[in-house]
Parts: structure tokens; C-alpha cells; sequence
């Protein structure tokens, strides 16, 4: 598709972007970056309160909502080398890490050459890794900040407690469950039984080096406060001209670490903003828009946006057609950007961020993140977003770092007002502000099927590879992914030009192919419940089929898994057909 370039905006986008003010945002930022806004405390509430207030202030609609939540709050903690010679080392602990007893723990702590990289990743054979190290019984160092797929691979392979070294000398507050949202009797199982802290990068390199020169013992203490905490949350709704049943969801979290400028205060200022911005444009959006200001994001594990999937469930399938995240927008050095969606929305949402922003070259993508209140994947609502990073080679750049656009100031005390930056901010806003905007008032919405097909056969094609030719045949799936491309192309044909009279029924269709290609290739648990909070692979019911060639083909382990294999092989081409019947359903509309 050829470049539209800042030049195409039209009149009325130009006019809808210059009515932003960044002034008025900027004193919202300053504001909320005086609280703290740690979930279940009064900082938090009176944030909320800000937010509610400023939209009566606008006339814009809301809900406030409260609901009981278990919250972590993490607490001191503290690292001795007991022998080979005592000295202390400075840590912190994490939520929903262990508490030790008051004496502490005291064991050989050993080194694990896990990489960094794995707090973006899922499992895999991390376990293995570990039990490789011979961690049982043992307090298991580690580089990389604390994530919920290391500290649950730990505590698989029987450490008692983690160290985990920063990138920087900077600590950063994590949270270490793999449970996404409010545990279930199911999910409880999965609440660390582990302890886990973090040292600053110098003193874990001397540790390191201490283990590898011989046996160290280790005494740590950490405490943590955990318990059910009533928190509030806010959603705001704009409402469409046309089809004001229908609505994007545009949300980001309100809670943070410290008092947390850019994780997450200028995300919650540019949500403010575009509620304005939005109702005082409400007649030219032909759709809704509802906006979130969640809580529960960094010591519940997106704790309010999971109980919205859950209680507003049947308002969100049958009428949330898309999901935009904003987190960390107006960072200062954040020059880097990207745009990008899924369900083939990559395109639009590159080409809206390069015509707001008025930068060429803006790198596109499927974004898919298995963080930042994404709690929506598995009723099947895509996601899109818009993002600014800090370059690598900047001096605002750290090590393993998952937020703040990758700043090294990133969920730490560090994060206060001067990390912000007002001129970012406009940018980011533009980008967002045209993107939401052209999603509601798109004729069809811009999903392309036959780009998720190709994803869809890639995936399929790298799990056959693996698992070898003939231990287990993904054929069916790899047919039937192939008859959706050409279906896919054939309805991209169909409703280009496509009138005004047949876009709705063809977009009610689109978003039901949307609701089954998204849950399918981005989730495992499907719409009812949440995936563990770590990476999930894409195509995860098929994943297992790779284990099959590994295994002694007679051995019960083996016809175990090839009936469980069937089954997930049945599910995903059950959905694969259901998605290609739509398709051939919308093309009949639009012809």
C-alpha cells in the first residue's frame, strides 16, 4: 500500500488534532504526579477522583466502579552473605513474593545462566534449566528483573528463593505471579511459594563471581502484604452518532510505582485529554469510545481490567470491536516509533501514526503483549497500538527493561516529573487521538484475514518442523489455514468500494471472524478464563505436537499426548472453518 503520508491528512483530522491541548494535559500529568498511587491506598482513590472530576468538568459520561481485589504490597527485605565472608547486600522483594520467616532463610545460593530475555518469554525449557543448575533446596541467582515465568520455573525445579540482578544500579519493583487477574480455586494453586528479590547489577556481578569461586550461603528476609483490598476504577464512554452501541475500548492503568510520571501518570493525562478531545467531537465519530483508567496493574496483575472481561463480558463480545492500550506515552529521549495491531490492522494504524506524527519509516507490526491490562485476547477483541521507545545508545536507555519506552528510571523511585517530556506527549497524543479516531469512523473496519492466515501458517509450519516429519501430521490445519488466504483475498477484492448501505452487516461479520482468529492463535484458555501472566506461543493448543517427536512412540507418555493432540488439532480447525464460513458469508453480502 502506497505511503499517504502528513499531507493527506484531511481538513476536519487537521482540525480534530489541533484541538488538542497539551497545556491542559501537562497540568494533568503535574498533578497526579504528586500522589502515589499504589492500588488500595488513599493516593490511589484521590487519582481516581481527579479523573472523575475532570470529566464532569467535560461533560463527559462515566462509570466508577469498586471491587475487591488481592493486592501484594511488597515490604522490606534484606540479603546477607553468611560465609564465605559476611557482608550485606542491599535488595528488595517483589508482589506475591513469599514472605520468609522472621529469622530469615538461610541456604547455598547458586548461579543459573538464564537469559535476561526470558522475562518476555513463556516457559519453554526454563524449568529444565534450573533443575539443571541443581537448585532444589537452594537460593538461585539469576540476571534479569524479576518475572513471573523465571520465579514459577524456580520454584518448579524446588529453589527456595531467588536473586535476581538488575541491569542497571537501579532496583526495580516487579511483581511474580504467573496468575493473571484475581486467582480462581485453579489459579491459587500458582501463588509463589518462592521468595524473590533483586540486587542492583554491581553487587550481583560479585555475587556471581563468589559462586563460581565456591560454595556461598546466603541468609534472606523478605516480607510482603498481601490480602484482599477494595479498589476503585474508572470508565468513561463517548458516545458514537451512528452505531453508539458499539465502541473501542481505549484504557491504560492509573496505579503505579512511586509517584510514577511516566508508568504510568502521562498515559493517564493523554486518556483525559482524548476524553475531552473525543466528546467535543462526539458528533463526527460514527461509533463509542470507552475509556479506562484501571487499578490493580502492578500489585494485582491487571486485577480491574480482567474483572471487566469478566462482568461486562457479554457488552464487550458483542459489541467491542477493538482495544488500544496507552502506557508510557511522553517519555523523555523516546524518538523511536512504532505502530501496529492485529488481526491485519498494521497498516492503518502505521499509516495514521506516520500521518500524525509527520515521520516517515515508522516500523509496523503485529503487536501482541502479554502485559499491559491486554486482558481481552481471549473473548477475541484485536488490539492495537502506537509506541515510542528510547533508542538504544542513549544515556535514557536500560537493560532488560519492559516499560518507560525501555527508560532505565523504569518502576523505580526515579520516575518523576523531569522524566517526562511535554513535547513527546503532544506527539504521542496525535498519534493516538488520529488512530482511535479513524477506527470509529472507518467504512470497514481494517482487518485483513488473509495477512492472519499467512501468520497462522507460519506458525502451524514452524510446529510441524519441529515436531518431524511423520511423529504428528498438522496437515488438516495447514488446509484448511491455506483455504482461508484465498477466501481472505477473495473478500478484501469484495469490499473494496465497498457502500455505506452494506458496511454494517459486513463489519458485524468481520469483528465474529475477529472474535475467533484472535482467541484461537493468541490464547490457550480461550474467552472464559486467563492465560498464566508470562509469554504464551502463538497457536498455543498446537505447541505440544513438537513435544511428540521426542518421546519413545510407545510409551504411554507418548499415546497420551497424540490423543491430546487430536482433540486441540479438532478445536483449531473447528474454528478455522466457522472463520473461513464467515468469510465466504461477508463476500456473498458484499457482492
Amino acid at each position: 500500500m502506497k505511503r499517504r503520508g502528513l499531507k493527506m491528512l484531511s481538513k476536519e483530522e487537521k482540525k480534530f488534532l489541533s484541538g488538542i491541548d497539551i497545556d491542559e494535559t501537562w497540568s494533568h500529568v503535574e498533578h497526579l504526579s504528586t500522589l502515589d498511587k499504589t492500588s488500595g491506598t488513599e493516593g490511589e482513590m484521590k487519582a481516581h477522583e481527579y479523573i472523575r472530576e475532570k470529566l464532569e468538568e467535560y461533560g463527559v459520561k462515566y462509570e466508577a466502579i469498586e471491587f475487591d481485589s488481592l493486592i501484594s504490597h511488597p515490604k522490606e527485605a534484606s540479603l546477607r552473605v553468611v560465609s564465605p565472608a559476611g557482608r550485606d547486600v542491599e535488595c528488595i522483594t517483589h508482589s506475591f513474593s513469599k514472605a520468609t520467616p522472621e529469622e530469615g532463610i538461610e541456604a547455598e545460593m547458586v548461579y543459573v545462566p538464564v537469559s535476561p530475555s526470558s522475562l518476555f518469554t513463556g516457559l519453554g525449557d526454563l524449568v529444565d534449566q534450573y533443575k539443571a543448575s541443581n537448585v532444589e533446596g537452594k537460593i538461585a541467582l539469576m540476571y534479569g528483573v524479576a518475572s513471573p515465568a523465571v520465579v514459577w520455573a524456580a520454584q518448579q525445579a524446588g529453589a527456595i528463593a531467588q536473586i535476581h540482578i538488575c541491569g542497571g544500579d537501579v532496583l526495580h519493583e516487579m511483581i511474580v505471579t504467573t496468575i493473571w487477574g484475581t486467582p480462581t480455586p485453579e489459579s491459587a494453586e500458582r501463588i509463589p511459594d518462592i521468595t524473590a528479590v533483586s540486587v542492583k547489577h554491581s553487587d550481583g556481578e560479585r555475587l556471581m563471581d563468589m559462586a563460581k569461586e565456591g560454595p556461598v550461603r546466603v541468609n534472606l528476609k523478605a516480607r510482603t502484604d498481601t490480602r484482599w483490598r477494595r479498589i476503585p476504577f474508572t470508565v468513561a464512554e463517548i458516545e458514537g452518532s451512528e452505531r453508539p452501541e458499539k465502541f473501542m475500548l481505549v484504557h491504560g492503568h492509573m496505579d503505579s510505582w512511586y509517584l510514577g510520571t511516566t508508568d504510568n501518570c502521562t498515559g493517564n493525562a493523554a486518556l483525559l485529554e482524548l476524553a475531552r478531545l473525543l466528546e467535543e467531537n462526539k458528533g463526527k465519530l460514527k461509533r463509542s469510545v470507552r475509556i479506562a483508567w484501571w487499578s490493580g496493574h502492578s500489585t494485582g496483575r491487571y486485577s480491574a481490567s480482567t474483572w471487566y472481561a469478566d462482568n461486562r463480558f457479554h457488552d464487550l463480545d458483542r459489541n467491542c470491536f477493538l482495544s488500544m492500550n496507552i502506557d508510557s506515552p511522553g517519555v523523555l529521549g523516546a524518538s523511536e516509533l512504532g505502530g501496529g495491531g492485529l488481526m491485519g490492522t498494521m497498516e492503518a494504524i502505521r499509516i495514521a501514526a506516520e500521518d500524525a506524527s509527520g515521520q516517515e519509516g515508522i516500523e509496523s507490526r503485529a503487536y501482541y503483549m502479554r502485559a499491559g491490562d491486554q486482558s481481552f485476547y481471549g473473548i477475541g477483541i484485536p488490539s492495537v497500538a502506537v509506541r515510542a521507545n528510547i533508542p538504544e545508545g542513549s544515556p535514557h536507555r536500560g537493560r532488560w527493561i519492559g516499560g518507560s519506552g525501555g527508560a532505565w528510571w523504569w518502576h523505580s523511585a526515579f520516575d518523576t516529573l523531569d522524566k517526562g517530556d511535554k513535547d513527546n506527549l503532544l506527539r504521542d497524543i496525535r498519534m493516538e487521538a488520529l488512530a482511535i479516531r479513524r477506527s470509529v469512523n472507518s467504512r470497514v473496519f481494517p482487518f485483513d484475514f488473509a495477512q492472519v492466515a499467512e501468520m497462522y501458517e507460519e506458525t502451524a509450519t514452524e510446529i510441524q518442523t519441529r515436531a518431524a516429519s511423520g511423529t504428528y501430521n498438522l496437515g488438516p490445519v495447514l488446509d484448511r489455514v491455506r483455504a482461508l488466504k484465498i477466501k481472505a483475498e477473495t473478500l478484501n477484492g469484495a469490499i473494496d468500494g465497498l457502500g455505506e448501505k452494506k458496511a454494517p452487516a459486513i463489519n458485524d461479520l468481520l469483528v465474529e471472524i475477529t472474535r475467533i482468529l484472535t482467541s484461537t492463535f493468541y490464547t490457550d484458555t480461550g474467552p472464559f478464563d486467563q492465560d498464566p501472566a508470562y509469554g504464551i506461543p502463538h497457536l498455543p493448543a498446537l505447541q505440544n505436537a513438537a513435544k511428540i517427536a521426542g518421546l519413545d512412540p510407545g510409551s504411554d507418555e507418548a499415546g497420551f499426548l497424540r490423543t491430546r493432540m487430536v482433540r486441540e488439532t479438532n478445536r483449531v480447525c473447528k474454528a478455522l472453518d466457522r472463520a473461513t464460513g464467515l468469510i465466504e458469508e461477508a463476500t456473498a453480502l458484499a457482492g
